[in-house]
Protein backbone atom coordinates (compact mmCIF):
# COMPACT_ATOMS: atom_id res chain seq x y z
CA UNK A 1 0.00 0.00 0.00
CA UNK A 2 1.20 3.66 -0.20
CA UNK A 3 3.15 5.45 2.13
CA UNK A 4 1.01 6.83 5.11
CA UNK A 5 3.24 9.78 5.03
CA UNK A 6 1.44 10.62 1.55
CA UNK A 7 -1.83 11.14 3.27
CA UNK A 8 -3.57 14.36 3.16
CA UNK A 9 -6.43 15.02 5.31
CA UNK A 10 -9.68 14.43 4.40
CA UNK A 11 -12.39 17.70 3.88
CA UNK A 12 -15.07 17.21 6.78
CA UNK A 13 -18.15 16.10 5.30
CA UNK A 14 -21.42 17.49 6.24
CA UNK A 15 -23.48 14.84 9.06
CA UNK A 16 -21.73 12.11 11.01
CA UNK A 17 -21.09 9.88 7.72
CA UNK A 18 -17.58 10.30 7.65
CA UNK A 19 -15.29 8.88 9.91
CA UNK A 20 -13.13 11.58 10.56
CA UNK A 21 -13.31 11.17 14.36
CA UNK A 22 -11.48 8.25 13.98
CA UNK A 23 -8.16 8.87 15.77
CA UNK A 24 -4.90 7.97 13.90
CA UNK A 25 -3.82 4.47 15.11
CA UNK A 26 -0.66 4.00 16.74
CA UNK A 27 2.26 3.37 14.73
CA UNK A 28 0.98 5.17 11.93
CA UNK A 29 3.80 6.60 10.58
CA UNK A 30 6.00 6.42 7.78
CA UNK A 31 6.26 2.47 7.21
CA UNK A 32 9.56 1.07 6.33
CA UNK A 33 9.77 -1.11 3.43
CA UNK A 34 5.95 -2.54 3.72
CA UNK A 35 6.81 -4.19 7.02
CA UNK A 36 3.16 -4.61 7.46
CA UNK A 37 3.25 -6.88 4.70
CA UNK A 38 3.58 -9.94 6.45
CA UNK A 39 4.29 -11.61 3.07
CA UNK A 40 6.93 -9.69 1.85
CA UNK A 41 10.59 -10.48 2.66
CA UNK A 42 12.88 -8.50 5.05
CA UNK A 43 15.49 -6.10 3.93
CA UNK A 44 18.24 -8.33 5.81
CA UNK A 45 19.85 -10.78 3.10
CA UNK A 46 20.91 -13.94 4.53
CA UNK A 47 23.58 -16.47 2.98
CA UNK A 48 22.49 -18.22 -0.16
CA UNK A 49 21.87 -22.04 0.20
CA UNK A 50 22.47 -22.88 -3.22
CA UNK A 51 23.93 -20.75 -6.42
CA UNK A 52 21.49 -18.57 -8.11
CA UNK A 53 22.90 -20.30 -11.33
CA UNK A 54 20.19 -22.97 -10.53
CA UNK A 55 17.78 -20.92 -12.08
CA UNK A 56 19.36 -20.80 -15.37
CA UNK A 57 18.92 -23.91 -18.17
CA UNK A 58 21.99 -26.87 -17.84
CA UNK A 59 23.10 -25.80 -21.49
CA UNK A 60 25.17 -22.41 -21.31
CA UNK A 61 23.71 -20.27 -24.52
CA UNK A 62 25.63 -17.38 -25.32
CA UNK A 63 24.31 -13.48 -24.87
CA UNK A 64 25.48 -10.42 -26.54
CA UNK A 65 27.71 -8.50 -24.24
CA UNK A 66 26.57 -5.80 -22.58
CA UNK A 67 28.01 -2.47 -23.77
CA UNK A 68 28.73 -1.84 -20.05
CA UNK A 69 29.78 -4.92 -18.69
CA UNK A 70 31.98 -7.73 -19.56
CA UNK A 71 30.08 -10.53 -21.13
CA UNK A 72 29.53 -13.26 -17.79
CA UNK A 73 30.40 -16.74 -18.38
CA UNK A 74 27.90 -20.02 -18.05
CA UNK A 75 28.28 -22.27 -15.46
CA UNK A 76 26.74 -25.19 -15.61
CA UNK A 77 25.01 -26.69 -11.90
CA UNK A 78 26.80 -29.84 -10.53
CA UNK A 79 23.66 -32.81 -11.38
CA UNK A 80 24.15 -33.48 -7.59
CA UNK A 81 23.36 -30.22 -6.32
CA UNK A 82 19.61 -30.25 -5.04
CA UNK A 83 17.43 -27.37 -5.43
CA UNK A 84 15.71 -25.05 -3.05
CA UNK A 85 13.45 -23.80 -5.59
CA UNK A 86 11.58 -27.25 -5.78
CA UNK A 87 9.62 -26.71 -3.21
CA UNK A 88 9.12 -22.91 -2.16
CA UNK A 89 8.17 -19.67 -4.53
CA UNK A 90 10.81 -17.59 -5.29
CA UNK A 91 10.56 -14.74 -3.09
CA UNK A 92 10.50 -11.54 -4.53
CA UNK A 93 13.23 -7.80 -3.83
CA UNK A 94 10.96 -6.40 -1.08
CA UNK A 95 10.79 -2.99 -3.88
CA UNK A 96 9.36 -5.25 -5.77
CA UNK A 97 6.58 -6.72 -3.41
CA UNK A 98 5.40 -3.32 -2.43
CA UNK A 99 4.85 -1.77 -5.62
CA UNK A 100 3.08 -5.24 -6.27
CA UNK A 101 0.78 -4.22 -3.39
CA UNK A 102 0.53 -0.59 -4.70
CA UNK A 103 -0.47 -1.16 -8.08
CA UNK A 104 -3.23 -3.74 -6.44
CA UNK A 105 -4.45 -0.96 -4.44
CA UNK A 106 -4.55 1.97 -6.99
CA UNK A 107 -6.09 -0.40 -10.18
CA UNK A 108 -8.92 -0.40 -7.61
CA UNK A 109 -8.83 2.67 -6.90
CA UNK A 110 -8.87 3.61 -10.49
CA UNK A 111 -12.07 1.17 -11.30
CA UNK A 112 -13.87 3.23 -8.57
CA UNK A 113 -12.61 6.53 -9.99
CA UNK A 114 -14.47 5.30 -13.08
CA UNK A 115 -17.42 4.20 -11.28
CA UNK A 116 -17.70 7.57 -10.03
CA UNK A 117 -18.28 9.47 -13.51
CA UNK A 118 -21.47 6.94 -13.79
CA UNK A 119 -22.93 6.68 -10.82
CA UNK A 120 -24.44 10.58 -9.25
CA UNK A 121 -24.84 9.48 -6.00
CA UNK A 122 -20.60 8.84 -5.30
CA UNK A 123 -19.24 12.29 -3.71
CA UNK A 124 -15.83 11.36 -4.14
CA UNK A 125 -13.08 8.82 -3.83
CA UNK A 126 -9.67 9.10 -1.88
CA UNK A 127 -6.59 6.81 -1.47
CA UNK A 128 -4.97 6.35 1.83
CA UNK A 129 -7.65 8.75 3.44
CA UNK A 130 -6.69 9.19 7.15
CA UNK A 131 -9.86 9.72 7.76
CA UNK A 132 -10.72 6.02 6.84
CA UNK A 133 -9.13 4.90 10.49
CA UNK A 134 -8.29 1.26 9.96
CA UNK A 135 -9.85 1.15 6.49
CA UNK A 136 -7.91 4.09 4.75
CA UNK A 137 -6.98 2.47 1.62
CA UNK A 138 -10.22 3.62 -0.51
CA UNK A 139 -12.71 5.45 0.73
CA UNK A 140 -15.80 5.97 -1.16
CA UNK A 141 -18.27 8.20 -0.03
CA UNK A 142 -21.68 8.76 -0.96
CA UNK A 143 -24.61 11.38 -1.16
CA UNK A 144 -27.67 8.95 -0.31
CA UNK A 145 -26.55 5.51 -0.16
CA UNK A 146 -23.67 4.22 2.34
CA UNK A 147 -20.72 5.07 2.31
CA UNK A 148 -17.86 2.52 1.75
CA UNK A 149 -14.56 2.28 3.33
CA UNK A 150 -11.70 -0.47 2.17
CA UNK A 151 -8.36 -1.67 3.36
CA UNK A 152 -6.75 -3.53 0.90
CA UNK A 153 -4.39 -6.69 1.51
CA UNK A 154 -2.21 -7.86 -1.45
CA UNK A 155 0.28 -11.26 -1.74
CA UNK A 156 2.77 -12.49 -4.37
CA UNK A 157 1.83 -15.48 -3.93
CA UNK A 158 -0.75 -18.22 -2.55
CA UNK A 159 1.16 -19.35 0.17
CA UNK A 160 0.06 -16.08 2.40
CA UNK A 161 -3.30 -16.13 3.83
CA UNK A 162 -5.47 -14.89 5.50
CA UNK A 163 -5.98 -16.64 8.95
CA UNK A 164 -6.30 -16.07 13.34
CA UNK A 165 -2.60 -15.56 13.47
CA UNK A 166 -2.72 -12.72 11.32
CA UNK A 167 -5.82 -10.94 12.22
CA UNK A 168 -4.75 -10.88 15.67
CA UNK A 169 -1.12 -9.93 15.48
CA UNK A 170 0.22 -6.38 15.66
CA UNK A 171 2.52 -4.74 12.90
CA UNK A 172 4.62 -3.41 15.42
CA UNK A 173 5.77 -3.95 18.71
CA UNK A 174 3.42 -1.63 20.46
CA UNK A 175 1.00 -1.03 17.86
CA UNK A 176 -3.14 -3.06 17.46
CA UNK A 177 -3.43 -5.82 15.43
CA UNK A 178 -5.40 -5.87 12.60
CA UNK A 179 -8.77 -6.94 14.02
CA UNK A 180 -8.23 -4.32 16.79
CA UNK A 181 -8.06 -1.82 14.11
CA UNK A 182 -10.59 -3.07 11.76
CA UNK A 183 -13.15 -2.92 15.22
CA UNK A 184 -12.14 0.28 16.20
CA UNK A 185 -13.02 1.85 13.25
CA UNK A 186 -16.39 -0.15 13.25
CA UNK A 187 -17.07 0.80 16.65
CA UNK A 188 -16.56 4.48 16.28
CA UNK A 189 -18.98 4.35 13.08
CA UNK A 190 -21.39 2.04 13.44
CA UNK A 191 -24.32 4.02 13.93
CA UNK A 192 -24.10 6.59 10.96
CA UNK A 193 -26.63 6.99 9.21
CA UNK A 194 -26.75 5.50 6.87
CA UNK A 195 -24.52 2.74 7.69
CA UNK A 196 -21.14 2.34 6.18
CA UNK A 197 -19.89 -0.42 4.97
CA UNK A 198 -16.22 -1.72 6.14
CA UNK A 199 -14.70 -4.14 3.66
CA UNK A 200 -11.07 -6.24 3.87
CA UNK A 201 -10.07 -6.54 -0.16
CA UNK A 202 -7.46 -9.09 -0.41
CA UNK A 203 -6.36 -11.40 -3.42
CA UNK A 204 -5.16 -13.86 -0.48
CA UNK A 205 -7.46 -16.54 0.24
CA UNK A 206 -8.88 -17.03 3.54
CA UNK A 207 -7.79 -20.05 5.70
CA UNK A 208 -9.97 -22.82 4.76
CA UNK A 209 -9.02 -24.83 8.18
CA UNK A 210 -9.67 -21.93 10.43
CA UNK A 211 -12.57 -22.36 12.89
CA UNK A 212 -14.19 -18.78 12.21
CA UNK A 213 -13.22 -18.20 8.65
CA UNK A 214 -14.43 -21.24 6.89
CA UNK A 215 -17.54 -20.03 8.31
CA UNK A 216 -16.84 -17.26 5.26
CA UNK A 217 -20.98 -16.96 4.24
CA UNK A 218 -20.48 -16.69 -0.01
CA UNK A 219 -23.53 -14.01 -0.32
CA UNK A 220 -22.66 -11.61 2.90
CA UNK A 221 -19.39 -11.87 3.15
CA UNK A 222 -19.08 -11.97 6.87
CA UNK A 223 -18.83 -15.10 9.03
CA UNK A 224 -21.19 -13.50 11.89
CA UNK A 225 -24.53 -15.70 10.96
CA UNK A 226 -22.68 -19.13 11.13
CA UNK A 227 -20.77 -18.34 13.87
CA UNK A 228 -23.32 -17.08 15.93
CA UNK A 229 -25.03 -20.62 16.78
CA UNK A 230 -21.91 -22.40 17.72
CA UNK A 231 -21.19 -23.72 21.18
CA UNK A 232 -19.45 -22.75 23.28
CA UNK A 233 -17.07 -25.79 23.48
CA UNK A 234 -17.16 -26.03 19.59
CA UNK A 235 -13.31 -24.98 17.90
CA UNK A 236 -15.60 -22.01 16.54
CA UNK A 237 -16.88 -21.10 20.06
CA UNK A 238 -13.74 -21.47 22.00
CA UNK A 239 -11.84 -18.75 19.10
CA UNK A 240 -14.76 -16.85 19.14
CA UNK A 241 -13.96 -16.11 23.02
CA UNK A 242 -9.99 -15.65 22.38
CA UNK A 243 -11.11 -12.88 19.58
CA UNK A 244 -13.64 -11.56 22.25
CA UNK A 245 -10.87 -11.34 24.60
CA UNK A 246 -8.20 -9.93 21.98
CA UNK A 247 -10.41 -6.64 21.60
CA UNK A 248 -11.61 -6.50 24.87
CA UNK A 249 -15.41 -6.96 24.39
CA UNK A 250 -18.15 -9.67 24.85
CA UNK A 251 -18.77 -12.34 22.60
CA UNK A 252 -22.42 -10.98 21.54
CA UNK A 253 -20.23 -7.29 20.55
CA UNK A 254 -18.33 -9.36 18.65
CA UNK A 255 -20.85 -11.25 16.50
CA UNK A 256 -22.11 -7.27 16.09
CA UNK A 257 -18.89 -6.86 14.76
CA UNK A 258 -18.52 -9.69 12.64
CA UNK A 259 -22.20 -9.00 11.12
CA UNK A 260 -20.70 -5.94 9.29
CA UNK A 261 -17.09 -6.86 8.49
CA UNK A 262 -17.07 -7.79 5.04
CA UNK A 263 -14.37 -9.97 4.12
CA UNK A 264 -13.80 -10.24 0.27
CA UNK A 265 -11.60 -12.90 -1.44
CA UNK A 266 -11.35 -11.16 -4.80
CA UNK A 267 -8.82 -11.68 -7.62
CA UNK A 268 -5.80 -10.14 -8.60
CA UNK A 269 -4.51 -7.26 -10.70
CA UNK A 270 -5.18 -8.86 -13.73
CA UNK A 271 -8.90 -9.02 -12.73
CA UNK A 272 -9.27 -5.58 -11.50
CA UNK A 273 -8.14 -4.57 -14.39
CA UNK A 274 -10.36 -5.76 -16.48
CA UNK A 275 -13.40 -4.61 -13.97
CA UNK A 276 -11.57 -1.73 -15.13
CA UNK A 277 -11.61 -1.64 -18.50
CA UNK A 278 -15.01 -2.31 -18.00
CA UNK A 279 -15.67 0.85 -15.96
CA UNK A 280 -13.48 3.14 -18.29
CA UNK A 281 -15.77 1.57 -21.58
CA UNK A 282 -18.91 2.74 -19.46
CA UNK A 283 -17.40 5.92 -18.50
CA UNK A 284 -16.34 6.85 -22.44
CA UNK A 285 -13.04 6.60 -21.82
CA UNK A 286 -10.52 4.79 -23.93
CA UNK A 287 -9.62 0.91 -23.01
CA UNK A 288 -6.05 0.67 -24.29
CA UNK A 289 -3.13 -0.99 -22.40
CA UNK A 290 -1.66 2.89 -22.26
CA UNK A 291 -5.23 4.53 -21.14
CA UNK A 292 -5.43 1.41 -18.08
CA UNK A 293 -1.83 2.48 -16.79
CA UNK A 294 -2.30 6.41 -17.32
CA UNK A 295 -5.76 5.99 -15.36
CA UNK A 296 -3.48 3.83 -12.71
CA UNK A 297 -1.19 6.51 -11.94
CA UNK A 298 -3.67 9.10 -11.62
CA UNK A 299 -4.81 7.81 -8.70
CA UNK A 300 -1.21 6.97 -7.95
CA UNK A 301 -0.91 11.36 -8.15
CA UNK A 302 -3.22 11.24 -5.36
CA UNK A 303 -1.09 9.56 -2.67
CA UNK A 304 1.97 11.16 -3.79
CA UNK A 305 0.68 14.93 -3.85
CA UNK A 306 -1.84 14.53 -0.87
CA UNK A 307 -4.81 15.11 -2.95
CA UNK A 308 -7.44 14.18 -0.67
CA UNK A 309 -11.07 12.99 -1.07
CA UNK A 310 -11.53 13.29 -5.50
CA UNK A 311 -15.30 14.64 -6.60
CA UNK A 312 -16.92 13.61 -9.81
CA UNK A 313 -15.67 17.53 -11.38
CA UNK A 314 -12.52 16.88 -10.60
CA UNK A 315 -11.85 13.59 -11.99
CA UNK A 316 -13.60 14.15 -15.16
CA UNK A 317 -11.20 17.46 -15.59
CA UNK A 318 -8.36 14.90 -14.83
CA UNK A 319 -9.10 12.26 -17.45
CA UNK A 320 -9.63 14.96 -19.94
CA UNK A 321 -6.24 16.45 -19.13
CA UNK A 322 -4.69 12.57 -19.51
CA UNK A 323 -6.63 12.30 -22.91
CA UNK A 324 -8.23 9.37 -21.96
CA UNK A 325 -11.59 10.50 -23.86
CA UNK A 326 -12.75 8.38 -26.09
CA UNK A 327 -13.13 10.53 -29.02
CA UNK A 328 -15.17 7.99 -31.29
CA UNK A 329 -17.23 6.70 -28.09
CA UNK A 330 -21.03 7.72 -27.06
CA UNK A 331 -22.23 8.81 -24.39
CA UNK A 332 -25.13 7.26 -22.54
CA UNK A 333 -27.33 9.87 -21.14
CA UNK A 334 -30.72 8.35 -19.57
CA UNK A 335 -33.71 10.75 -18.54
CA UNK A 336 -35.86 8.93 -16.28
CA UNK A 337 -38.87 11.45 -15.81
CA UNK A 338 -41.97 8.94 -15.67
CA UNK A 339 -40.37 6.05 -14.52
CA UNK A 340 -36.96 4.29 -14.06
CA UNK A 341 -36.48 1.47 -16.50
CA UNK A 342 -34.10 -0.89 -16.68
CA UNK A 343 -31.57 -0.81 -19.79
CA UNK A 344 -28.52 -3.34 -20.36
CA UNK A 345 -26.73 0.25 -21.09
CA UNK A 346 -24.63 2.26 -18.75
CA UNK A 347 -24.84 5.56 -18.76
CA UNK A 348 -22.91 8.08 -17.88
CA UNK A 349 -24.81 10.56 -16.93
CA UNK A 350 -28.39 10.31 -15.43
CA UNK A 351 -30.91 12.69 -14.61
CA UNK A 352 -33.99 12.20 -12.61
CA UNK A 353 -37.07 13.77 -11.89
CA UNK A 354 -39.38 11.13 -11.40
CA UNK A 355 -40.07 11.96 -7.49
CA UNK A 356 -41.31 15.64 -8.76
CA UNK A 357 -44.70 13.97 -10.73
CA UNK A 358 -47.97 13.34 -9.48
CA UNK A 359 -49.25 9.75 -9.41
CA UNK A 360 -47.83 6.33 -8.66
CA UNK A 361 -47.37 4.38 -12.25
CA UNK A 362 -45.73 5.92 -15.52
CA UNK A 363 -49.38 6.09 -16.71
CA UNK A 364 -50.58 8.42 -14.03
CA UNK A 365 -47.65 10.23 -14.37
CA UNK A 366 -48.61 13.01 -16.66
CA UNK A 367 -47.89 16.53 -14.51
CA UNK A 368 -45.56 17.56 -11.88
CA UNK A 369 -47.09 18.24 -8.43
CA UNK A 370 -45.62 21.79 -8.45
CA UNK A 371 -46.06 23.12 -12.34
CA UNK A 372 -43.37 25.86 -11.38
CA UNK A 373 -40.74 22.95 -11.31
CA UNK A 374 -40.58 22.71 -14.82
CA UNK A 375 -38.52 25.88 -14.95
CA UNK A 376 -37.12 26.20 -11.42
CA UNK A 377 -36.06 22.43 -11.29
CA UNK A 378 -35.98 20.54 -14.40
CA UNK A 379 -34.80 22.67 -17.09
CA UNK A 380 -31.56 23.82 -14.48
CA UNK A 381 -31.09 20.30 -13.87
CA UNK A 382 -30.92 19.21 -17.69
CA UNK A 383 -28.72 22.36 -18.59
CA UNK A 384 -26.55 20.64 -15.40
CA UNK A 385 -26.37 17.19 -17.12
CA UNK A 386 -25.32 18.16 -20.72
CA UNK A 387 -22.32 19.65 -19.30
CA UNK A 388 -21.63 17.00 -17.75
CA UNK A 389 -21.78 15.42 -20.91
CA UNK A 390 -19.57 18.06 -22.49
CA UNK A 391 -16.69 17.50 -20.14
CA UNK A 392 -16.34 13.99 -21.51
CA UNK A 393 -15.19 15.71 -24.88
CA UNK A 394 -17.51 13.08 -26.93
CA UNK A 395 -20.27 14.60 -28.88
CA UNK A 396 -21.99 11.22 -29.93
CA UNK A 397 -25.67 10.73 -27.14
CA UNK A 398 -27.80 8.26 -27.03
CA UNK A 399 -30.73 8.99 -24.45
CA UNK A 400 -32.32 6.39 -22.97
CA UNK A 401 -35.03 6.58 -20.30
CA UNK A 402 -38.65 6.88 -19.85
CA UNK A 403 -40.26 10.33 -20.74
CA UNK A 404 -43.04 12.30 -22.33
CA UNK A 405 -42.83 13.93 -25.64
CA UNK A 406 -42.26 17.61 -24.19
CA UNK A 407 -39.11 16.10 -22.29
CA UNK A 408 -37.91 14.43 -25.45
CA UNK A 409 -37.83 17.76 -27.64
CA UNK A 410 -36.36 19.71 -24.45
CA UNK A 411 -33.32 17.30 -24.67
CA UNK A 412 -32.85 17.33 -28.57
CA UNK A 413 -33.07 21.26 -27.78
CA UNK A 414 -30.24 21.42 -25.37
CA UNK A 415 -28.28 18.70 -27.78
CA UNK A 416 -28.62 20.80 -30.99
CA UNK A 417 -26.71 20.14 -34.09
CA UNK A 418 -25.25 23.63 -34.02
CA UNK A 419 -22.88 22.63 -31.06
CA UNK A 420 -21.79 19.99 -32.94
CA UNK A 421 -23.85 16.84 -31.11
CA UNK A 422 -25.15 13.86 -32.99
CA UNK A 423 -27.71 12.17 -31.08
CA UNK A 424 -29.67 9.07 -30.89
CA UNK A 425 -32.54 7.20 -29.49
CA UNK A 426 -34.16 3.67 -30.18
CA UNK A 427 -37.53 4.36 -31.55
CA UNK A 428 -39.18 0.34 -31.46
CA UNK A 429 -35.90 -1.16 -31.03
CA UNK A 430 -34.08 0.46 -34.07
CA UNK A 431 -31.44 2.94 -33.62
CA UNK A 432 -32.76 6.58 -34.76
CA UNK A 433 -29.59 8.63 -34.73
CA UNK A 434 -28.94 12.58 -36.11
CA UNK A 435 -26.96 11.97 -38.65
CA UNK A 436 -28.52 9.60 -40.73
CA UNK A 437 -28.79 11.18 -44.48
CA UNK A 438 -32.22 13.25 -44.21
CA UNK A 439 -35.29 12.19 -46.85
CA UNK A 440 -36.43 14.47 -49.04
CA UNK A 441 -39.54 15.03 -47.32
CA UNK A 442 -41.75 17.98 -47.06
CA UNK A 443 -43.79 18.96 -43.79
CA UNK A 444 -47.49 19.33 -45.21
CA UNK A 445 -49.22 22.24 -43.70
CA UNK A 446 -52.66 20.46 -42.63
CA UNK A 447 -54.12 23.38 -41.09
CA UNK A 448 -53.45 27.31 -40.36
CA UNK A 449 -55.97 29.43 -38.62
CA UNK A 450 -56.36 33.01 -37.47
CA UNK A 451 -57.25 33.34 -33.83
CA UNK A 452 -56.94 36.98 -33.38
CA UNK A 453 -56.27 36.15 -29.49
CA UNK A 454 -52.72 37.86 -29.02
CA UNK A 455 -49.77 38.02 -31.28
CA UNK A 456 -48.18 34.78 -30.22
CA UNK A 457 -48.40 31.32 -32.86
CA UNK A 458 -49.25 27.93 -31.75
CA UNK A 459 -47.69 24.91 -34.06
CA UNK A 460 -49.51 21.39 -33.80
CA UNK A 461 -46.97 18.51 -34.62
CA UNK A 462 -49.50 15.95 -36.05
CA UNK A 463 -47.18 13.12 -37.50
CA UNK A 464 -49.22 10.29 -35.76
CA UNK A 465 -52.37 11.70 -35.49
CA UNK A 466 -54.23 15.13 -36.58
CA UNK A 467 -54.58 17.29 -33.25
CA UNK A 468 -55.41 20.06 -34.31
CA UNK A 469 -59.07 20.26 -33.82
CA UNK A 470 -58.40 19.56 -29.57
CA UNK A 471 -55.34 22.08 -29.92
CA UNK A 472 -57.29 24.63 -31.78
CA UNK A 473 -60.34 24.01 -28.67
CA UNK A 474 -58.01 24.07 -26.04
CA UNK A 475 -56.71 27.90 -27.24
CA UNK A 476 -59.97 28.77 -27.80
CA UNK A 477 -61.51 27.76 -24.18
CA UNK A 478 -57.88 29.21 -22.56
CA UNK A 479 -57.87 32.51 -24.53
CA UNK A 480 -53.90 31.86 -24.90
CA UNK A 481 -52.62 35.13 -26.55
CA UNK A 482 -52.11 33.24 -30.18
CA UNK A 483 -52.62 35.29 -33.28
CA UNK A 484 -52.18 32.00 -35.92
CA UNK A 485 -52.55 28.72 -35.32
CA UNK A 486 -50.38 25.88 -37.48
CA UNK A 487 -50.83 22.18 -37.89
CA UNK A 488 -47.97 20.37 -39.60
CA UNK A 489 -47.85 16.63 -40.82
CA UNK A 490 -46.31 14.25 -43.01
CA UNK A 491 -47.24 14.32 -46.89
CA UNK A 492 -49.55 11.30 -46.84
CA UNK A 493 -51.19 12.51 -44.09
CA UNK A 494 -50.52 11.59 -40.25
CA UNK A 495 -50.03 7.72 -39.03
CA UNK A 496 -48.62 5.32 -36.69
CA UNK A 497 -46.28 4.26 -39.85
CA UNK A 498 -46.00 7.90 -41.25
CA UNK A 499 -42.54 8.50 -39.63
CA UNK A 500 -41.30 5.01 -40.93
CA UNK A 501 -37.13 5.73 -40.12
CA UNK A 502 -34.54 7.90 -39.03
CA UNK A 503 -34.01 9.47 -42.35
CA UNK A 504 -37.60 10.65 -42.99
CA UNK A 505 -37.72 11.78 -38.91
CA UNK A 506 -34.34 14.13 -40.05
CA UNK A 507 -35.62 15.29 -43.29
CA UNK A 508 -38.82 16.10 -41.83
CA UNK A 509 -37.51 17.78 -38.71
CA UNK A 510 -35.32 20.31 -41.11
CA UNK A 511 -38.63 20.72 -43.32
CA UNK A 512 -41.02 22.01 -40.39
CA UNK A 513 -38.33 23.96 -38.87
CA UNK A 514 -37.74 26.30 -42.19
CA UNK A 515 -41.36 26.50 -42.56
CA UNK A 516 -42.19 27.49 -38.62
CA UNK A 517 -38.90 29.78 -39.27
CA UNK A 518 -40.75 31.67 -42.61
CA UNK A 519 -44.05 31.69 -40.69
CA UNK A 520 -42.29 33.57 -37.69
CA UNK A 521 -40.84 36.18 -40.06
CA UNK A 522 -44.43 36.90 -41.95
CA UNK A 523 -46.17 37.21 -38.61
CA UNK A 524 -43.42 38.56 -36.60
CA UNK A 525 -44.38 36.09 -33.43
CA UNK A 526 -43.00 37.04 -29.79
CA UNK A 527 -43.44 33.86 -28.44
CA UNK A 528 -44.59 30.02 -29.61
CA UNK A 529 -46.98 27.32 -28.46
CA UNK A 530 -45.85 23.97 -29.37
CA UNK A 531 -47.69 20.90 -29.09
CA UNK A 532 -47.18 17.38 -30.09
CA UNK A 533 -48.34 14.10 -31.44
CA UNK A 534 -45.44 12.56 -32.65
CA UNK A 535 -42.65 9.48 -32.26
CA UNK A 536 -40.65 10.06 -29.42
CA UNK A 537 -37.70 10.27 -31.69
CA UNK A 538 -39.11 12.79 -34.47
CA UNK A 539 -39.79 14.38 -30.91
CA UNK A 540 -36.20 14.50 -30.25
CA UNK A 541 -34.91 15.42 -34.05
CA UNK A 542 -37.04 18.56 -34.09
CA UNK A 543 -35.57 19.63 -30.66
CA UNK A 544 -32.31 18.83 -32.17
CA UNK A 545 -32.80 21.03 -35.13
CA UNK A 546 -34.73 23.56 -32.92
CA UNK A 547 -32.83 27.15 -33.97
CA UNK A 548 -33.29 30.65 -34.64
CA UNK A 549 -36.70 30.44 -33.08
CA UNK A 550 -38.78 32.39 -30.44
CA UNK A 551 -38.90 30.97 -26.50
CA UNK A 552 -41.28 28.26 -26.87
CA UNK A 553 -43.68 26.89 -24.69
CA UNK A 554 -44.14 23.00 -24.87
CA UNK A 555 -47.57 21.70 -23.71
CA UNK A 556 -48.51 18.18 -22.45
CA UNK A 557 -51.31 16.32 -23.40
CA UNK A 558 -53.88 14.96 -20.45
CA UNK A 559 -56.09 12.88 -22.61
CA UNK A 560 -59.07 15.40 -23.02
CA UNK A 561 -57.41 18.41 -22.30
CA UNK A 562 -53.67 20.16 -22.51
CA UNK A 563 -51.13 21.52 -19.82
CA UNK A 564 -48.17 23.68 -20.47
CA UNK A 565 -44.68 22.36 -18.84
CA UNK A 566 -41.07 23.83 -19.64
CA UNK A 567 -40.47 27.13 -21.67
CA UNK A 568 -37.39 27.20 -23.97
CA UNK A 569 -35.28 30.25 -24.90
Amino acid sequence: MAHPSTRSANTQRSGSAHVSRVPRRPGAGPRRLHHDHPDQPDRSMGPARSARMDLLPTRCRARPAHPRAPQAQCARRPEHAASHDEDSPMTLPARAAALRGDDYQHIIGWYWACRALTDADITSVSIEDVGGGAFDDLVVLRNSGADCYYQIKSSNTDETVVNAEWLTTATATKGKSPLQHFHTTWAANRHDNPRPHFQLITNRAFDPDDPILKLHDKYTNTVGRLLRPKTPRSAAGKQRKIWANHLGITEAELLDFLDEFELHHEGGETSWTRQARDAMRAAGLRVDDDAVLRGRDLVRDWVKTGAGPQTRDAIREQVAQADLLARQGTLIFAVHAVDRPAHSLQPVVTLDFVDLYDGATDRERRQLRNPDDWQAVVMPSLTSKIRDLEAFGVRRVHITGAMRLPMWFATGVRLPDIRGWVVSADQRNVEWCSDAPPADVEAQELRRVELGQGEDLAVAIALTHNVAKDVEDYLRRGALPVCDFLTLGPPDGPGQTAVPDAAFAVGWAHAARARIVDVVRQSRAPRLHLFFAAPAGAALMIGHHWNLLPPTTVYEHLGTTYTPTMTIS
